[in-house]
């Protein structure tokens, strides 16, 4: 009887073990797409969390070289400027810096934005196709 048991407990034990391994394989994955990533495209602001939101729902958002173009539904563009250096975006004129995460969910690339000193997240799609015009 005791030999039943085991034999039980080392199958469960093995079975465990193997179960880490893949487990921890696809810890690896999401680590991995959170880490890599850059602002340079266009990206639509899907989500709104925190305070003080000086932009709005549906905003298209195209950086590249330093100059970010932002454009509200029905406004008219404007472009600052912006540094992005080790996952920190900063818009040079005003100061206002985000700790800058990247992710893929359901296969739409999404940039997640956590602002520095105040709460406030930003979550944008990546849209490769879209055109922002001036």
């Amino acid at each position: 009887m005791n030999k039943k048991i085991t034999r039980g407990f080392k199958y469960l034990l093995s079975i465990f073990m193997l179960s880490l391994a893949f487990t921890g394989a696809e810890c690896e994955n999401i680590l991995n797409n959170l880490v890599a990533g850059d602002v340079t495209g266009t990206w639509q602001l899907v989500k709104m969390e925190g305070n003080l939101q000086d932009v709005c729902l549906g905003e298209i958002a195209n950086f590249n070289n330093g100059a970010a173009t932002l454009r509200c539904p029905g406004a008219t563009s404007v472009t600052k400027s912006y540094t992005y250096s080790n996952n920190v975006l900063t818009y040079t004129s005003t100061g206002v810096s985000y700790t800058v995460s990247f992710t893929q969910v359901n296969g739409v690339d999404k940039m997640i934005l956590r602002a520095s000193g105040i709460e406030r997240v930003l979550t944008y799609d990546k849209y490769s196709n879209l055109e922002v015009t001036k």
